[in-house]
């Protein structure tokens, strides 16, 4: 599964205590990179993070479609976007 923290656009990678908001599994991965929601340079087994600005321009990608079609990874963009975060990504 890839997880999804909240982190702080201020707060480092390597910062303890962040806030667990939920993870995908791989073929959710692939259909966001699909639609261009995830970069296609990125691993679903890395590690990546999307500062608050990245968080907002995914969030207006996801249109009705592109939601059902991702719906766990556009609740964390959704969740994200309302706290005014970015997220930090790790497969485990």
């Amino acid at each position: 599964m890839l997880d999804f923290s909240f982190i702080p656009d201020e707060k480092p990678v390597h910062h303890r205590g962040l806030t667990y908001v939920g993870g995908i599994e791989y073929e959710e991965f692939v259909q966001a990179q699909n639609l261009k929601i995830i970069e296609s340079h990125l691993d679903y087994y890395g590690k990546f993070r999307w500062i608050s600005q990245n968080v907002q321009q995914k969030r207006v990608m996801l249109t009705p479609a592109v939601a059902a079609a991702i719906p766990n990874l556009a609740s964390i963009l959704k969740q994200a976007f309302a706290a005014d975060c970015g997220l930090l990504a790790f497969g485990d």
